[in-house]
């Protein structure tokens, strides 16, 4: 009889690999390549990994591929009913479909990923007796605002959830600082995040595939024109370095809901006609090549995977210094920092890199030094695994 029948489910072992159902809303950005590269590198003979996430995210802008990319790695997938913003209708709809699903197919683990997906999820299986709940934040959603007010309740929130997880997963030192104070400290492990290494193209086609021009100044921004990426930091901080130097173009290519609002301010500034914006380009870290400085500019991370695909195509950085993004870049050592809303500052630092060109070179190759250990996706997979069973020794 199958497990979804009520029979009776063998403990993990030799014979059965572990159960895992993933679930996430966010079927975008990084935490798409987190799940990805996780499953790509999955040990099939101890862990069978399933996901449960929407189809499509809700107002999808650019990358829709992941049901697609999952498939083609050979992961089962559940339709999960979630949305991105917050409708309570909606996510108790969401969360009665996922306890169904884990009530029917009987996981050991049930691992889930960033804010929306935490929550709804986590709150199902808090109605699974036996199930292991492991949670990663992916950046904490409460650190996007600034007022105590505001960030207050969303904290209270994630330490009410942490009552409800076994196991928290930070992917940098500095998430696990902000993690150790909403969920016990013994709960929280610290799993690097790695990726596989890719092949950048040399500057002169990334320009050409792009349109670019071959001799002019590019700086280079690959941040979702959402909230958390301060877009309109980056916005004004173009702005701040066209006053001084209008020969530099800019390339933003990404898309996200804030775009329309994003452009006016560019209009406004009058630097529109200066910025290229391509929108979503699937292979953008192989052309990160086509600019001369990296800009992030983000006021919060889990751990970026743009400054990582930056520093290992040798591109130097100036970016926030923010959780997550101080993990990667090490000020005047793999790029440079600035306080997170200066775009004066951010402004200066790239001129900086544009002015002195063999700083720019030192700071980038010291960084694509720096980034060659995160190479290693199995690591990653492994070290993820070993949470999983050391939770499950634990019966």
């Amino acid at each position: 009889m199958a497990a979804g029948d009520g029979a009776a489910v063998a403990p993990p072992g030799p014979n059965r690999p572990i159960r895992v159902l993933h679930v996430m809303e966010a079927t975008i950005g990084g935490t798409k390549r987190h799940l990805l590269d996780l499953a790509a590198a999955a040990d099939r003979d101890s862990v069978r990994l399933e996901v449960a996430c929407p189809r499509v995210r809700s107002e999808p802008r650019g990358d829709t591929s992941f049901f697609e990319d999952m498939t083609a790695l050979g992961v089962q997938l559940h339709v999960a009913p979630m949305v991105r913003a917050i409708r309570p209708v909606c996510d108790l709809r969401a969360a009665w479909a996922l306890w169904r699903l884990m009530r029917r197919r009987r996981y050991d683990v049930v691992h889930t990923h960033s804010t929306k997906a935490g929550a709804v999820g986590r709150a199902a299986a808090a109605l699974c007796p036996g199930v292991r709940v492991v949670h990663t934040p992916h950046g904490f959603y409460f650190l996007n605002f600034r007022a105590p007010l505001a960030r207050a309740p969303l904290r209270w929130l994630e330490r009410i959830l942490g009552l409800a997880t076994s196991a928290l997963i930070a992917l940098s030192e500095s998430e696990r600082q902000v993690a150790a104070g909403v969920v016990a400290r013994h709960k929280v492990r610290v799993v690097p995040l790695s990726f596989a290494p890719f092949q950048p193209l040399p500057r002169g086609q990334a320009r050409r595939r792009l349109g670019l021009p071959a001799a002019a100044p590019i700086v280079g921004a690959t941040a979702r024109f959402t909230e958390q990426k301060a877009p309109f930091d980056i916005a004004d901080t173009f702005a701040a370095i066209h006053r001084q130097r209008p020969d530099v173009r800019f390339l933003w290519a990404n898309d996200g809901e804030l775009r329309p609002q994003v452009e006016q301010r560019l209009q406004a500034l009058g630097v529109r006609q200066a910025v290229e914006l391509p929108g979503y380009v699937p292979d953008a870290r192989t052309l990160l090549t086509a600019a001369d400085v990296y800009l992030h500019l983000a006021r919060w991370e889990g751990v970026p995977y743009s400054i990582m695909e930056a520093m290992t195509a040798g591109v130097p950085i100036a970016a926030a210094r923010a959780v997550g993004t101080s993990d990667l870049v090490q000020h005047e050592r793999t790029g440079l920092l600035v306080d997170p809303g200066d775009t004066e500052a951010a402004a200066a630092a790239v001129l900086k890199l544009l002015t002195r060109p063999e700083l720019a070179r030192t700071l980038a190759a010291q960084a694509r030094a720096a980034i060659a250990s995160s190479h290693d996706g199995a690591a990653m997979a492994r070290a993820t695994e070993r949470v999983y069973r050391d939770l499950l020794l634990r019966r």
